[in-house]
């Protein structure tokens, strides 16, 4: 339960950090997602059982602040936690390789599912063109910044959920 309610301000600060800094230090048209790291690195964590909790709580309060349709960040993020624990469980021993895989995976998903909602809505945007300028900038940002946010990530998670002493 205390993994839930850490959440909320967990994401309004990586949120401020994300609209305040991040959004100053694009790589041609990409930015950084802190958010996602922030997910990934909770989800890929071994005892957090709180991950798809983490997603909905991220993605709803990405969709209250950005211009895309709320479900879209909504259901990116879910999509992109449930498939980190799923890494997770299949690389069980290597949680930072769940951790690079799912970045890569989720910084494509997650544009696809905004790209996508705002076709839906009437908004052309051009595929190729998003792919080059946005997608893959962020996408190489995102992978530069996944393993010093897994390891403060991987701290919090270890105050919340200590090991427990065999006696």
């Amino acid at each position: 339960m205390i993994g839930v309610i850490l959440a909320v301000p967990v994401f309004l600060v990586v949120l401020m950090l994300q609209t305040t800094v991040m959004s100053t230090l694009p790589l041609l048209d990409g930015t950084a997602d802190l958010v996602l790291l922030v997910l990934l690195a909770w989800s890929v964590q071994e005892r957090v059982r709180s991950a798809v909790e983490w997603a909905a709580i991220g993605g709803a309060l990405v969709g209250i602040i950005s211009h895309a349709p709320l479900v879209a960040p909504i259901a990116g993020y879910l999509v992109v936690a449930i498939l980190a624990r799923v890494l997770r469980a299949r690389i069980w021993q290597s949680p930072l390789v769940s951790l690079f895989l799912a970045t890569f995976a989720g910084s494509v998903i997650l544009p696809a599912f905004t790209w996508a909602a705002l076709q839906f809505e009437g908004t052309s945007l051009p595929l190729v063109e998003s792919i080059n300028r946005v997608v893959l900038p962020g996408a190489l940002l995102n992978l530069l910044l996944a393993l010093p946010v897994y390891t403060i990530i991987a701290g919090l998670a270890q105050s919340v959920y200590p090991e427990e002493v065999a006696e």
